[in-house]
């Protein structure tokens, strides 16, 4: 079940706010099912809040360099990476191939506890230089610690 299950309604929101919620909401998650020793399953859904937040980013700062298939362009992992590290959110301190690696070992479900600090830092880094952190918990809508 995703995170953000029974808590965002996208129709009753505008894209951008939909997107920057699920990248909230997702980060949240991924830090509860990281404290309950799912490694994988948090590192796999923390990615996925700072994509959505690399998408958020991309639709309220960088609209016009999608070009023409916007909607696809933005379903794009590699092209919205790419557009934020032309943008210069990506820092160098920044390892995007071990991002990557450690995403893949999680989906492979194989053990990925020793790299849960480096690979938090490095997504918090990006998350934090796209504005998403911090962010006030409070306002988001209560977790249902049901959820996988």
């Amino acid at each position: 079940m995703a995170p953000h299950f029974g808590l965002l309604d996208e129709t009753k929101m505008g894209r951008e706010e939909a997107i920057l919620m699920r990248s909230k909401l997702h980060y949240r998650c991924g830090i509860r099912r990281m404290t309950e020793n799912k490694a994988s399953a948090g590192i796999a859904t923390i990615y996925d809040a700072m994509l959505s937040g690399m998408r958020w980013y991309v639709l309220t700062n960088q609209f016009d360099e999608l070009g023409d298939d916007a909607e696809q362009k933005l379903e794009n992992d590699h092209f919205i990476i790419s557009l934020i590290q032309q943008a210069g959110i990506i820092e160098s301190s920044v390892d995007m191939q071990f991002i990557d690696k450690i995403l893949n070992k999680a989906l492979l479900e194989e053990d990925v506890s020793n790299y849960h600090d480096q690979f938090m830092a490095q997504v918090e880094l990006i998350l934090t230089k796209l504005e998403i952190l911090p962010f006030d918990e409070s306002e988001l809508p209560p977790e249902d610690p049901t959820t996988f």
